[in-house]
């Protein structure tokens, strides 16, 4: 009897065989290229998904395109009340799913369920519901959906790209020319070394909990906090490097960047337009500005400054939850959100007491970028110890180390 496929990992044979084939099938029969693309996702999506993970699967892409289906291109169909409870209901059934407190007393199921890419799926199907009425020039259909959210190359960790981007992107697709398709290739190659041989190297350092073994001292403090910020860069753009190669290999060329060396940011605000761009893009446009609108538009002119900062702090809890179910990650979107504002505080301070023209002058002197990305690095770093282990490891291994 045949067993269930095992998973298709980035760095295993079956995942390139499969993306080869895409590739060859953009070459030599583009016609058949969606068709192709289609079925690799569906295998690699299916090598990661059995039994209760894809029955869960299913209800959820059921409803945004429903919904989506109903308003598409008819302005008129808009109905802002319908398309909120749609959000809210698919918002509510993926906190059920990924088990948030609370949320995961809900679950009908007993045995653990997993649905990769969940989360990637959520943004890009509210996405969808929401630009839906105005895309009518745009071919929505179940098959193009489907291929859109399951698609290998953003399925497991992105980057977000939008539905009319990948339409586009379908209807590029072609055989590149000798220089664009060494250049895909060699950010294809370079993504799988930072990914899967550089990466690997710097995660088993980089466990706060290792400095609770005696005899830890302050260097160990010191690897502990560079290493993991380096390993989750290599890994994260890495692999997106691997992705964005393999599609422009098959002459795909809409797939979002997501990375440009975040870790030269100057502070908070900057790291974001640097660090997971698609995922700012989309948290800006359908996150922060409708909020941020909306409480201005309920609150006198006196508070609006007091109302954007809450947008900022309610923005960044949002990034944090999206990101993981514990705590941990709430105090991680709290620290980025405190920073951001820092950011907009220290900027106001420096045109009123400089003037606009002194202040950009200031803020571009060297000691002054320097100093401003070496100090942004390390504070994003303390933030990213969140990513890696829980407010418990934290206290409990520095309260070990410090002798507290």
């Amino acid at each position: 009897m045949i067993g269930p496929l095992p998973p298709l990992a980035a760095d295993g044979i079956g995942f390139a065989s499969l993306a080869s084939l895409c590739i060859l099938a953009a070459w030599y029969a583009p016609a058949a290229f969606p068709l192709v693309l289609a079925t690799a996702s569906a295998v690699v999506a299916l090598s990661w998904l059995h039994g209760l993970d894809l029955a869960v699967l299913a209800v959820f892409l059921v409803p945004p395109y429903a919904v989506a289906r109903w308003t598409w291109g008819r302005p008129e169909r808009a109905d802002g009340k319908v398309i909120v409870a749609a959000i809210a209901l698919q918002t509510a059934m993926f906190l059920v799913i990924k088990g948030y407190p609370g949320a995961s007393l809900l679950q009908p199921w007993a045995q653990p369920v997993a649905v990769v890419g969940i989360s990637y799926m959520l943004f890009r199907q509210l996405q969808l519901m929401i630009d839906a009425p105005n895309m009518g020039d745009v071919k929505l259909t179940p098959y193009r959906y489907l291929t859109w959210l399951l698609a290998f190359w953003t399925l497991l960790a992105g980057p977000i790209q939008r539905y009319g981007d990948f339409v586009a992107g379908l209807k590029g697709v072609h055989r590149p020319g000798r220089d664009e398709a060494l250049a895909a290739a060699h950010r294809a190659v370079n993504g799988f070394i930072k990914a899967f041989v550089l990466a690997p190297v710097l995660l088993g350092p980089s466990k706060v909990t290792l400095l609770a073994r005696p005899g830890s001292d302050w260097l160990d403090l010191a690897v502990i906090f560079y290493t993991f910020p380096f390993y989750l860069y290599l890994n994260f753009a890495g692999y997106t490097d691997m992705m964005i190669g393999i599609a422009r290999l098959c002459g795909f060329t809409t797939l979002p960047e997501n990375f440009n060396a975040p870790y030269l940011a100057r502070n908070c605000q900057e790291f974001w337009g640097r660090w997971h761009m698609s995922l700012s893009s989309w948290i800006r446009d359908y996150l922060f500005a409708p909020l941020s609108l909306a409480i201005h538009r309920r609150l006198p002119a006196r508070f609006h400054s007091l109302a954007l900062a809450a947008a900022v702090m309610m923005t960044f809890v949002v990034v944090g939850a999206w990101h993981g179910t514990t705590g941990a990650f709430i105090v991680f979107g709290l620290m980025h959100g405190v920073g951001v504002l820092a950011v907009a505080v220290w900027d106001g301070l420096l045109k009123k007491r400089l003037g606009r023209a002194a202040r950009k002058a200031f803020v571009e002197r060297p000691w002054v970028r320097v100093t401003a990305t070496v100090l942004t690095f390390h504070y994003v770093a303390a933030a990213m110890a969140l990513v890696n282990n829980s407010l418990e490891e934290i206290t409990v291994s520095l309260s070990a180390f410090l002798r507290l």
